[in-house]
């Protein structure tokens, strides 16, 4: 039977007074330097043709975040008040808790939002860390005097996520070239040692020479404080945009760390793709905990000529340390075939044939859905570590609009696809993948009229073996409009599924209010997560969400 784990129902009781305010100027020095970085990263971003720009994720922020900073850099001499931060915990009434702590998020700017979304959550006992997207996090490092930008949040809690403390930005390191781009991923190998990635932007001025790469951060205190980001991965910055991180380790041996990313290479040098554009999908790894990086692994690839591409990649280590990657193709972005690919290999070995998991129906027009905003990749995947006789299965959930589709004048293809949460499992370590897709959404697309979307899942399996997803739904709006939050879980390595909704309210579609965040954007994906150290059954998640108006916040919710 399951049981919702929630927080005290006292709401609001434990505000604290904030601290003092803190003023800072920004020297001209830094304002020039921070002016140069990001027209590099902007004239880097030109050079790639419009229908690759259109497919990146995490970046596409980046872009923006560089197209607004001349609007501010004039501001940024004068003296500014920090950000507040608050002292005590939040607890929200509706049995979802409160992660971020958006009673500070106009403190710098009635204009600028913030935005938190796109969240990662790692639990290793009862400590618990959530990353997520902050635009806070940049506008409040951009205005520090030394140090990077940080597009990066994170909030802890102690006591199994019943309370959380935001912790503001992740440490950028101290050069202020740095630039913390987001898209974060967070993992934990014990209740003091968890790690953060992100996509990572760097710049010598001495030598003119740009970098694009991962960001590995490694916290040895449950999550509270961060060390200096440290390089997975270095690609030329002007010839190179590094996108779609996602990271895993290896639970046979935790100094065994794994990145995954996208490499949109424009530099026409590659060996596959000469004088043209490459799509690729490519592991890097560390076996000492992350202190040093070996060379990429490359998973897959295409050229720009077969108009075909890449992106969204997963990765996820078995048991027995197999490394397992999933991710996305496409023809003729956005409007063309699209297929979820998997592939694996051992450390040291070259990875298996690609396999074709199955076919995508894209939801909405391919790359929007109603509410003009993107949501053109949508998937997760998951391997089984618990121990019990279903270990070692693979699962991967992503949202595919194959059962609903209805004309659309303005869309792409002029047709509108309403997305379901579809699921698929492999027991042979992916070469095949067992029964066809289950649906794990329990309500039915309508025949006649309109449908309704349900998009971005995530997936988890906690030490029981139970499988859970959760996404985001819209089927109690007949408008296909407002927005809800509802998981699913499954007893039997997802052939079945029950679905309950998530008590976090109604709202609806927004985006386009804060000015640091590309206007299309609400957010790509939100992450799922057991227990790493398998003491305690069941999951917990963060995800978006608007409460008490426009701004989108962070809320976690736990069950069993």
């Amino acid at each position: 039977m399951r049981r919702r784990v929630t927080a005290s129902l006292f709401g609001f009781a434990l505000m604290a007074s904030l601290t003092a305010p803190a003023f800072a100027q920004v020297p001209a020095a830094r304002i020039k330097a921070l002016q140069a970085r990001f027209n590099q990263y902007l004239k880097a971003y030109n050079k790639m043709p419009s229908k690759y720009q259109k497919a990146l994720d995490g970046n596409a922020n980046a872009v923006q975040l560089a197209r607004v900073f001349p609007q501010i850099a004039a501001s940024l001499s004068k003296p500014h008040v920090s950000r507040a931060v608050l002292k005590a915990d939040l607890l929200a009434a509706s049995g979802t808790v409160n992660v971020n702590k958006n009673s500070t998020d106009l403190d710098l700017s009635a204009f600028a939002g913030f935005t938190q979304s796109e969240t990662s959550t790692a639990r290793c006992g009862s400590q618990v860390v959530v990353g997520f997207n902050d635009s806070g996090s940049y506008l409040q490092t951009l205005l520090n005097t030394t140090g990077g930008v940080s597009f990066s949040g994170a909030a802890v809690s102690s006591n199994s996520g019943a309370t959380f403390k935001d912790i503001g930005p992740i440490n950028p390191g101290a050069n202020f070239n740095n630039f913390i781009i987001g898209d974060p991923g967070v993992s934990c190998i014990n209740s003091s040692t968890f790690f953060y990635t992100q996509i990572f932007s760097g710049y010598d001025p001495n030598t003119g020479v740009a970098t694009s790469s991962v960001a590995f951060s490694k916290s040895t205190d449950g999550g509270n404080t961060w060390g200096e980001p440290a390089v997975t991965v270095n690609k030329d910055g002007f010839a190179h945009q590094v996108d779609k991180t996602w990271h895993a380790v290896d639970p046979s041996n935790p100094n065994n760390i794994y990145v995954s990313y996208t490499d949109f290479d424009f530099s026409g040098t590659s060996v596959t793709c000469p004088n043209d554009f490459r799509y690729g999908i490519e592991v890097v790894g560390s076996s000492d905990g992350g202190s040093t990086w070996g060379s990429p692994t490359i998973v897959a690839e295409e050229c720009g000529a077969s108009n075909n591409g890449l992106q969204d990649s997963h990765v996820a280590v078995s048991s027995n340390g197999t490394v397992n990657v999933a991710w996305e193709w496409f023809n003729n972005f956005p409007i063309g075939a699209h297929q979820l690919r998997y592939s694996s290999f051992t450390p040291g070995g070259s990875p298996s044939p690609a396999v074709v998991v199955d076919s995508i129906q894209a939801g909405g027009d391919s790359y929007y859905l109603q509410g003009s905003f993107r949501d053109f990749i949508d998937l997760d995947m998951t391997v089984d570590r618990s121990g019990t006789a279903s270990d070692g299965a693979i699962y991967v959930t992503w949202a595919d609009g194959r059962d609903k589709i209805i004309p659309d004048v303005f869309a792409f293809d002029n047709e509108y696809a309403f997305d379901d949460v579809l699921f698929r499992a492999s027991t042979d370590g992916g070469q095949t993948w067992g029964f066809a897709p289950r649906k794990v959404n329990s309500d039915i697309q309508p025949r006649v009229g309109y449908g309704h979307d349900h998009y971005q899942p995530g997936v988890a399996v906690d030490p029981t073996g139970k499988v859970a997803v959760c996404w985001y739904d819209r089927r109690n709006d007949p408008k296909n409009n407002n927005i809800q939050r509802y998981c699913g879980e499954s007893t039997n390595g997802g052939f079945t599924w029950s679905n309950f909704q998530v008590p976090a309210g109604t709202w609806p579609v927004s985006h386009g209010e804060d000015q640091l965040v590309n206007s299309i954007y609400e957010g790509d994906y939100d992450g799922l997560t057991s227990d790493t150290l398998k003491t305690t059954n069941g999951f917990i998640g963060a995800f978006g969400v608007i409460t008490g108006g426009w701004n989108p916040d962070v809320k976690a919710y736990s069950f069993q």
